[in-house]
């Protein structure tokens, strides 16, 4: 199986896209071959490992022969440092690690080994295994973590870690025709810098880094409950959807905010809109600072940029629209990357749907008058002799059918009849209650 991995990784990789053969090691491990070293990885807490063996060269880059160890097993139970050392087990785990790390051989023997900084090195292996097994979804563990905690994660950081979580990327270059990643690792042979060489092998091929990146800042909005037509990030439904970041308050007329943010750092914030008629509307802003120039110039240091983001009612020339809003939003850079989203919200006076129908669904949206999303309502559901028939369950505030609610996920097993519910967001005094009724 590792034998069949690794000829489907050349396949794909040299065949296919066009990158160049590891070198020959002479009789280095007994023949010219790739040398594959099959072991128990599972303490060590790595997949597989690719390591540098010996020089062929020192100008215009450092290439290297490599060999390669690959895990016996990809056993589930195997763990290090009190953490399972696998997220993906068995073949499959064997399949995408042999895909990775033959890239590795290929990067460190035919185009540059620069050990201080692996951002790039990491994300086209990565980027390897989804090209290589594209059912295959380990690549899909980093990208939660990105969208969970994307302020951790500028693209323009240098550690190999952030090349793990951005791996999905290179679904944004290759859907630019003309191999722009080859691309990049050929200048990268030459002796360009690995971000630098990123941003040239663009322009090489008729498109703009800013843009591409741009693109993904939008694919990183459309997962979860988004992500149906994801066309960048494969199954993006199966994904979390981006952290938000802050969540504020705005009233009409509008209002501005500042803050500081690291170059090709994604950052998400929510909207509370009221006007002063009291119409509600919710809003999501994701955006993202970077240009070309500064990718290539700033690829190894991080400084904060300020920015200013202005939201309001009255919208005027020149600002970005808030989808069925009415609302607006500006900044003061030209280079952002922005992602708005927004939606018109309803009143409603009492918890949906009604009757509620066990057969049919289980969940009851509670409308949270005046409630935030971020915030928390804890609701409680009684018989009419007011004992509980459930645990009081503390849950956050949503956004269902454009209406802002808590949504409580009712008993099924409980008997068809009417129910005290109790609804407790902190601000209303005494709690709100309705009355319900179950089939």
């Amino acid at each position: 199986e590792c034998h069949a991995a690794l000829e489907h990784a050349w396949l794909v990789e040299i065949d296919t896209l066009g990158y160049l053969p590891p070198p020959a090691d002479g009789t280095d491990g007994g023949s010219a071959a790739l040398d594959v070293y099959v072991r128990d990885l599972g303490p060590s807490g790595y997949y597989g490992v690719a390591t540098p063996d010996r020089l062929l060269r020192q100008v215009p880059t450092e290439i290297w022969t490599s060999f390669l160890e690959i895990d016996n097993n990809y056993n589930p139970t195997d763990s290090a440092r009190g953490r399972p050392t696998f997220s993906t087990t068995g073949i499959d785990g064997l399949r995408i690690t042999c895909a990775h790390e033959f890239h590795h051989a290929v990067q460190n023997g035919c185009y540059a080994l620069v050990p201080q900084h692996r951002m790039l090195y990491e994300l086209t292996s990565t980027w390897m295994e989804m090209r290589c097994w594209p059912e295959v979804r380990d690549w899909s563990y980093y990208a939660k973590d990105l969208l969970l905690r994307p302020e951790r994660w500028p693209f323009a950081r240098s550690s190999g870690q952030t090349g793990y979580v951005w791996a999905w990327f290179g679904n944004v270059l290759a859907q630019h025709p003309g191999q722009i990643m080859r691309t990049m690792w050929e200048r990268i042979g030459l002796g360009v810098q690995p971000f630098p060489a990123l941003v040239e092998s663009c322009t090489e091929r008729g498109a703009s880094f800013s843009d591409l990146f741009c693109s993904a800042v939008e694919s990183m909005y459309r997962t979860g409950s988004r992500g149906m037509s994801n066309p960048i990030i494969p199954l993006a439904s199966e994904l979390p959807e981006v952290a938000i970041a802050s969540t504020l308050d705005v009233s009409g007329p509008g209002a501005t905010f500042s803050g500081t943010i690291l170059p090709f750092c994604v950052r998400a914030y929510r909207f509370d809109l009221s006007t002063a008629s009291g119409k509600r509307s919710n809003a999501d802003a994701v955006i993202a600072l970077g240009d070309d120039a500064q990718l290539a110039a700033d690829s190894l240091r991080e400084r904060a940029i300020g920015f200013a983001m202005t939201l309001t009612s009255q919208p005027s020339v020149g600002d970005v629209s808030i989808a069925s809003t009415g609302w607006g939003v500006s900044f003061d850079r030209s280079d952002l990357c922005l992602v708005v989203d927004g939606a018109s919200l309803l009143d409603v006076e009492a918890p949906f749907p009604q009757p509620l129908e066990l057969r049919q669904h289980n969940v009851l949206s509670v409308p949270i008058p005046g409630g935030f999303l971020g915030d928390f309502a804890t609701l409680s559901l009684l018989d009419l002799s007011m004992h509980p028939v459930q645990e009081p369950k503390k849950l956050p505030i949503e956004i269902t059918d454009r209406r802002v609610v808590a949504n409580l996920s009712v008993d099924r097993n409980l008997a068809p009849g009417t129910y005290i519910l109790f609804a407790d967001d902190g601000r209303s005094a005494p709690p709100m209650m309705w009355k319900i009724f179950i089939r």
